[in-house]
């Protein structure tokens, strides 16, 4: 009787395992999966199209991070003509954008926003101002 049932149980995994099938396989492309994974860990780098910057030197870069929902926002300027200000209200700006684009309905910052002064490869002075926001569907 005990052999009956393991051979049973034994068909039965064996039969499962023929019939199962992987979410997100495609027979035309059989990477798609691992594709998908990938994607999905990787953190895409953004450069919004509209960057709601009033200072001509500055520009906006986003790092969105899909397995966290997670947005690091840089803002990155000369030292001379930053302004703490316009830099949040750039921020904000590329962030609700991204935010209705992206179709998350809140978010919350993570931590408090940051500051780093640096020297350019011309030896120029510029500071980065960035934030670390999180984002709820």
């Amino acid at each position: 009787m005990k052999k009956i049932l393991s051979i049973l149980a034994l068909f039965a995994v064996l039969m499962g395992s023929v019939f199962a099938e992987t979410i997100g396989d495609n027979p035309e492309d059989p990477f798609e999966r691992d594709r998908f994974e990938r994607e999905k860990l990787s953190t895409q780098i953004i450069v919004p199209e509209n960057q709601h910057c009033t200072d001509k030197n500055a520009n906006v870069k986003i790092e969105y991070m899909p397995m966290h929902d997670e947005l690091r926002i840089y803002y990155d300027t000369l030292y001379v003509t930053y302004d703490e200000g316009e830099a949040m209200n750039t921020i904000i700006a590329c962030m609700e954008d991204f935010v209705k684009d992206q179709k998350y309905y809140n978010y919350r910052y993570l931590e408090k926003d940051k500051r780093k002064p640096y020297k350019d490869e011309r030896n120029q002075r510029r500071i980065v101002f960035s934030s670390h926001i999180k984002l709820t569907r």
